[in-house]
């Protein structure tokens, strides 16, 4: 009885412990969540002939790295000093063998070393007009034509020397640049690789300092694209509220407004002959932050098709989804369409697409006659919710039809028939939703039919050149489209990210 007394006070006493232990271990973040800055040294690879335009390479890489928000870049100073005092090279450039020991002292955790490939300027022609040509008579020579010849052929050099100092001239102010470089990512404790990627640029005009210039501008956009790809955020949800929810990171790791994650469950541990594996959890939405705090961000959900609790994680997207829409439209009989549509940003409140048509329609003369062409969608969102949104559209559709006239011609004629559409969207999977809209045509134009006519002369380049003729109408009745009223279409919409 004393010995099983011992043992349940052992028992009482010691659950506790253990239970506070458990709790704290679940309330512990995964290492794999973005807490803080990644700590970065950035350096020159050795033996760089092009130490000039490196360096600018380099601050442009500081200053946009530290523009993201997520990196924290060590002080160039601060580098040159350590440089300086272990004996390395003062330049700035170091060897591979060098970075981990530099990288200790800097107490960085990565290394991003540059290497300029290739760099080069150089003045390049002009297109030019036809050269002139300046031929000389092979007759016999009196002191009259030598009189003449003498002056031609001064004025022919004086020609000669203005046109090489206008060629300098436009040799100095048409210079090609061009650059390559990769940039390697060093893990400052192994010492191994872990990422790398290439950065190019090219421009040809303006003086050296110019054209350098704008090849540095491009590098720039490129060089902010690939350091965030470096390092994207992995966040998690400690709260939700309906369609909104609450994530670490915020503008402490830069991040902002518009920024889009897709929310994921945990990852679940297996063992497999004996090896743990961490196996991916399943994908469950997507959100956008819309407020940003200083540790935490205010998020809405956008799209769900599984359920999202707190301690799911957020994957940050590298770009928004890209969004297509493939567009049937039937109009009684008198209009059929396949239509293809291309979103710029389809999560904003208004956005875009670019939109390309092909169908028949009827025309005033009862005929169906074929037209392509293209335009665009103007888009604003009305409400969003239970995996459904709705939205208002503006269509400006610019058509090419094309049929016979009366004269036996293949002619053309410019239409349009803009519409507002109102447009119900409802999500049936992960990526993919059905689109129903309704399109009132408020107006049509109409140009003329006409053809080219073959003249039957060439010009110079030895091309035929025609002319612009009206098609031709028996009795002037020519056809004309008035698509006014009501349409119904439906369109299946696909999502990639």
């Amino acid at each position: 009885m004393k010995y099983l007394l011992i043992i349940f006070l052992s028992f009482f006493l010691s659950y506790p412990i253990c239970a506070q232990q458990t709790q704290t271990d679940e309330n512990e973040l995964d290492d794999d969540i973005t807490v803080e800055k990644k700590s970065l040294i950035i350096l020159t690879a050795a033996y760089d002939e092009d130490q000039e335009v490196a360096e600018r390479v380099l601050s442009i890489i500081s200053d946009q790295a530290t523009s993201l928000g997520r990196f924290e870049i060590i002080d160039r100073n601060l580098v040159d000093q350590i440089l300086e005092e272990q004996e390395f090279q003062l330049s700035g450039m170091v060897d591979e063998n060098q970075v981990a020991r530099i990288g200790e002292l800097a107490s960085a955790e990565n290394a991003l070393i540059l290497d300029v490939v290739n760099f080069g300027q150089k003045g390049v022609p002009k297109e030019d007009d036809e050269d002139e040509e300046y031929e000389e008579d092979e007759k016999d020579e009196t002191l009259f034509s030598w009189l003449v010849k003498k002056v031609v052929t001064e004025s022919i050099d004086e020609i000669k020397k203005k046109d090489t100092m206008k060629i300098r001239l436009e040799l100095e102010n048409n210079i090609h640049t061009e650059f390559r470089g990769s940039v390697k990512i060093v893990n400052v404790e192994t010492g191994i690789s872990e990422n790398s990627f290439s950065i190019s640029a090219s421009h040809t005009g303006g003086n050296r300092d110019a054209s350098l210039e704008k090849v540095l501008k491009i590098l720039s956009s490129q060089l902010r694209r690939k350091l965030k790809e470096l390092y994207m955020i992995t966040s998690e949800v400690f709260e939700v509220d309906g369609a909104y929810l609450n994530m670490l990171s915020g503008d402490n790791l830069g991040l902002t407004k518009g920024t889009m994650f897709e929310i994921a469950s945990n990852h679940t541990i297996k063992t497999y002959k004996g090896k743990k594996l961490k196996m991916p959890g399943k994908t469950r939405g997507l959100v956008k932050i819309i407020d940003v705090g200083p540790e935490g961000s205010k998020a809405r959900i956008i799209r769900k098709w599984r359920k999202i609790k707190e301690g799911h994680r957020a994957y940050e997207l590298k770009a928004p989804p890209i969004t297509t829409d493939l567009n049937f439209t039937v109009s009684t009989g008198d209009r059929y369409e396949l239509s293809g549509k291309a979103w710029l940003n389809s999560f904003s409140e208004f956005t875009a697409s670019i939109n390309y048509h092909l169908g028949v329609i009827r025309d005033t003369r009862d005929n169906m006659d074929g037209y392509i062409g293209f335009g665009t969608d103007l888009k604003y969102g009305i409400f969003s919710g239970f995996g459904a949104n709705g939205y208002l559209s503006l269509n400006l559709p610019f058509l090419f039809a094309g049929r016979g006239d009366d004269d036996g011609n293949n002619v053309i004629s410019i239409f349009s028939d803009p519409s507002i559409d109102a447009n119900l969207a409802v999500q049936i999977s992960k990526e993919r939703d059905i689109v129903l809209s309704a399109s009132y045509v408020f107006t049509s134009m109409h140009g003329p039919w006409q053809w080219q006519k073959d003249t039957g002369s060439r010009d110079e380049d030895g091309s035929s050149i025609t002319e612009t003729e009206y098609a031709v109408w028996d009795d002037n009745m020519k056809p004309e489209f008035r698509p006014k009223g009501f349409y119904i279409s439906i369109s299946l919409r696909r999502l990639r990210f």
